[in-house]
């Protein structure tokens, strides 16, 4: 009996060594991360969830063994869809936002939040490639994964980091394509408008026929008409350039108050000399403005090329002209 005893003891004893065994590696791997660098990407890897970021497809390809996932439409008051872990799935890198919160006890003896030792961590972003609120049709998916240990969590939020970088470098670029589109868009609807003015005038006349000087005049008139009625002011000072066709090649209408509309190679605007660039170039002036798209973060000035063929004098005069209209606005913002 004394001997079954021991036997007993040592079955219980290697039983208990297995089992601190098993849980002290199953820790060891909960609390193991790493993060790797992809041809195409980043990965981290941790042992309840994978978060590759995958940069031709922009977007983010998520792998929670746990965590819950809520859809919910942006628009029309429609009920949440809500699924519990396993969750795989794939969110663009427009519109993504992370964040990683700490679980905390509310009250402590001394007034301080106590940390469990765990975090909050929520992915959340729009369906498709829109930001969500660009996206109004579609919905909001958030993936919200509990009780990460703080250890993991760090790690994680290295990684997030990175990814937020990388979204927002992309975010502000497919901005900026959208604001030179949009201008192309205008600058392509503007150079119509004008040779639809010339095909007006041509009307009835053979292709090579010339037009006379009166007939010349009209279209420049017609075409100065149209931009300062688009402006909603008359100039207190203006200067144009005609190529043979009776198009108006470059034109400028500067108001004292520092309004201004300027056209130069097919382009036209109407906007004011506050923070204008003014630079001689050659026989020409270079004059940047600010378009409808200019802000700090990206302040890009539209630039028109004029004066071409207009004597020196007139030049210096108009640059002399210019630069004492843009340096009176200062920086008052009623004036910009």
């Amino acid at each position: 009996m004394e001997n079954q005893f021991v036997l007993w003891v040592i079955a219980g004893a290697t039983l208990l060594g297995v089992a601190i065994y098993v849980y002290l590696d199953r820790q060891a791997k909960t609390l193991t991360t790493r993060t790797v660098d992809l041809p195409d990407g980043l990965r981290f890897e941790a042992w309840d969830f994978s978060v590759e970021m995958q940069r031709t497809a922009q977007q983010l390809q998520i792998h929670s063994k746990t965590g819950q996932l809520t859809r919910m439409p942006l628009e029309g008051g429609g009920e949440a869809e809500v699924k519990p872990g396993p969750v795989d799935i794939t969110l663009p890198a427009v519109g993504l936002h992370i964040d990683v919160a700490s679980l905390a006890l509310k009250k402590v003896e001394d007034g301080q939040p106590l940390s469990t030792g765990y975090c909050t961590i929520t992915l959340r972003g729009p369906d498709g490639k829109k930001p969500a609120h660009k996206a109004p049709d579609g919905h909001v998916t958030t993936l919200t994964m509990a009780r990460v240990p703080d250890t993991v969590a760090a790690a994680f939020q290295l990684f997030a980091g990175r990814v937020r970088v990388w979204a927002e470098n992309m975010e502000a670029r497919q901005e900026r394509e959208r604001k030179q589109r949009l201008r192309e868009e205008e600058d392509a609807a503007q150079a119509a408008a004008q040779e639809a003015l010339l095909a007006k005038a041509r009307a009835g006349k053979p292709a090579e026929a010339q037009l006379t000087d009166a007939e010349k005049a009209a279209i420049v008139d017609a075409q100065i008409a149209q931009w300062r009625q688009a402006a909603g002011f008359t100039g207190n000072a203006s200067e144009f350039g005609v190529d043979p066709d009776g198009r108006v090649s470059w034109f400028i209408d500067l108001a004292n108050d520092g309004r201004v509309t300027l056209h130069s190679d097919k382009r036209t605007i109407h906007s004011t000399l506050h923070g204008a660039s003014i630079s001689s170039m050659g026989g020409e002036i270079d004059i940047g403005v600010r378009d409808d798209y200019w802000s700090e973060d990206e302040p890009h000035l539209r630039l028109f090329r004029l004066f071409k063929d207009l004597p020196s004098d007139k030049r210096r005069a108009w640059k002399e002209r210019l630069e004492l209209v843009r340096n009176s606005l200062g920086a008052d913002p009623k004036k910009r």
